[in-house]
Parts: structure tokens; C-alpha cells; sequence
């Protein structure tokens, strides 16, 4: 009768703890699904950003290749035949 009584102690304990464990994964998979779900925002911003600034740094290298100073120092040399 003793076994049976520490047996039913042991599962008792042993499913609260179960239970404690499964609200702390419950709450840390929430915080994660949270976390992911604002990186996944912060990386589409970034990623407009930088297809923003590729643009902008096209457009200015061609501003930069169409300046007379720029043909001045690095114009392509004629070879002469």
C-alpha cells in the first residue's frame, strides 16, 4: 500500500511539472513566434532600403560618369594606327 501511495506522489509531482513545462514552452514559443515576426519585418524594410540606395548610387555613378571633370581625368585614350 506504501508503493502505491509514493507511486500516485510521484505521478502527481510528475504532471505538475509536465504542466509548468508545457506553459513555459507555450509562453517562450509565443515570444519567438513574436521576435521572428518582427525580423521578418525589419529585413523587408532593410531590404526596400537597400534596393533604394542601389538605385539612388546608380543614378549618381552615371551623373558621375557624364561630369566633364570626370572625362577630363579619366577619358579613354585613342590609339593611334
Amino acid at each position: 500500500m506504501e508503493t502505491l501511495a509514493q507511486a500516485n506522489i510521484f505521478f502527481f509531482i510528475t504532471t505538475i511539472a509536465v504542466i509548468i513545462f508545457t506553459l513555459l514552452g507555450s509562453i517562450a514559443l509565443y515570444y519567438l513566434i513574436r521576435i521572428l515576426h518582427d525580423v521578418r519585418a525589419s529585413t523587408a524594410l532593410l531590404k526596400e532600403k537597400v534596393e533604394h540606395a542601389s538605385d539612388e548610387v546608380a543614378a549618381l555613378g552615371a551623373k558621375v560618369r557624364e561630369s566633364v571633370v570626370f572625362n577630363l581625368l579619366f577619358a579613354k585614350k585613342r590609339h593611334k594606327k
